[in-house]
Order: structure tokens, then C-alpha cells, then sequence
């Protein structure tokens, strides 16, 4: 399906109503609000996320993507090599990677509302049930780190906002005491 070069950042706490206007202002487009649901694995011996790397599974609006993300750089943004592929049936592909020895890390769901801007996206996710207590926040992805900083900057947010972040980076930072 595809491999490609992701790069984004992450920003927390976001006024989303303010973000969305001035998105549409600009010239963005809403392409579409839904809710996803993922499963997040590593094998036995957790070496896919002690990488920085991720393994998914994932139902989304148009069907279910098995999804392997490599991290190249986490500077100024998160890079990573993106590896997905379409796959017909969620369970029969749950089965696949457990008896492949994968183990489920964390389950989630997440209401998604995506926009384009100048050709890059801009995601507002917010996580239901276990990670329900992570407040709404704003991933801008982007062809380049320059293009991303350009986008970040035309939105008004402060550079030291965007942050070169994964949901584990997320986790921890909003983990409940």
C-alpha cells in the first residue's frame, strides 16, 4: 500500500475550535472525523518499542492497515519509514501476529479529525477509555521539517510546543499518578 517517510510533531493542549478556523481561514479542508480503533504490539522481547519503533493493527474508516513504523530521527520532529498494507480481516490478522509471537501491548480508540493544509496534514486525536485522561491534541504532519516548521509557524504556535512525540511519549508524560 504504502511506504513512506512520516514526519510530524505533536502539540499538547490544543484550543481546537481556534485551530480548526484558522486551518479553514488558510485555506485547509476537513477530509474527515471518525473514530479509529488500533491494537499496538511488540515481540517477546519488547525489542520493537525499546527501538522506537511500532508495530499496529488498526481499523480506520476505510478498512484495516497493518502498520510497521521504523524511527529514523526524533530532533525537531518524529521521522519515521512508514511500511503499511491493507489487510481484508482484523481477527484472522490478530491471530496471525499472535501466533507470530507478537503480544498486545495496548488497545485504544481515538476520535480523529483530519484536515489538509498546503498538502500537509493536520490531525486532532483524542483517545477514549484507558487513555481518555490525555486532553486533545494536534499532530501536523508534514513533507519536510521545513515545511512542518513553516506550518507550525503559520498556525501561531510556539516552535517549543511541537514536540518530536509518540503515544508512548504521551503516555507517560500524561500518566496518572
Amino acid at each position: 500500500m504504502a511506504n513512506i517517510t512520516e514526519i510530524e510533531v505533536k502539540v499538547l493542549e490544543v484550543d481546537r475550535p481556534f485551530l480548526e478556523q484558522k486551518i479553514l481561514a488558510l485555506g485547509g479542508e476537513k477530509e474527515f472525523e471518525a473514530e479509529f480503533s488500533a491494537i499496538l504490539y511488540d515481540d517477546a522481547d519488547g525489542s520493537i518499542r525499546a527501538a522506537g519503533n511500532l508495530l499496529r493493527l488498526r481499523k480506520e474508516q476505510d478498512g484495516v492497515k497493518l502498520t510497521f513504523k521504523q524511527t529514523l530521527s526524533t530532533g525537531v520532529a518524529k521521522i519515521m519509514e512508514e511500511h503499511e498494507t491493507a489487510v481484508a480481516d482484523f481477527e484472522v490478522m490478530r491471530t496471525i501476529l499472535a501466533a507470530l509471537g507478537c503480544r498486545e501491548m495496548l488497545a485504544l480508540r481515538k476520535m480523529r479529525a483530519q484536515f489538509s493544509l498546503h498538502g500537509q496534514h493536520l490531525v486532532f486525536d483524542r483517545y477514549f477509555d484507558e487513555l481518555a485522561h490525555i486532553p486533545e491534541f494536534l499532530e501536523i504532519e508534514a513533507h519536510s521539517e521545513a515545511a512542518l516548521l513553516e506550518l507550525v509557524d503559520e498556525l501561531g504556535i510556539e516552535r517549543g510546543r511541537a514536540l518530536p512525540w509518540n503515544t508512548h511519549d504521551l503516555m507517560v508524560h500524561y500518566q496518572k499518578k
